[in-house]
């Protein structure tokens, strides 16, 4: 493992434990009646997105690579699941509904971390 690949875990790993951590419920910001992260929760997502949005520009940077090891027409269909759940995340948070909510973020994480590691393994 490269060391800014150890870096990227170890951030994402930080602001995931972060996020799981129990907290007094003091919601920053409300997302409906049930969800709503509180500051502890928001420096977790930070540090996480971060980790995501680096790991985006490296998936763009070898983006004909993933092409070339999975195909055209599996990376695009890949891209469209993810769009989609991510889309089903937003739709279950604005509805409240808990299920449609893991089921989107499942599959929005499966996606992504096969994308990010056949980026990985792909070869210049």
């Amino acid at each position: 493992m490269t060391k800014p690949l150890l870096l990227l875990t170890i951030i994402f790993l930080a602001g995931l434990i972060i996020l799981l951590l129990p907290d007094n419920n003091d919601r920053i910001i409300s997302l409906n009646e049930i969800h709503g992260p509180s500051l502890q929760d928001l420096v977790g997502l930070v540090l996480m997105l971060s980790v995501w949005f680096a790991s985006c520009l490296f998936v763009i940077k070898k983006w004909s690579q993933v092409i070339k090891r999975i195909g055209r027409s599996t990376a695009y269909f890949l891209i469209l699941l993810y769009l989609l759940s991510l889309s089903g995340v937003v739709l279950a948070l604005i509805l409240s509904l808990d299920l449609l909510l893991w089921i989107s973020i499942t599959i929005a994480v499966i996606i992504n971390v096969s994308v990010i590691i056949t980026a990985i393994r792909a070869k210049e």
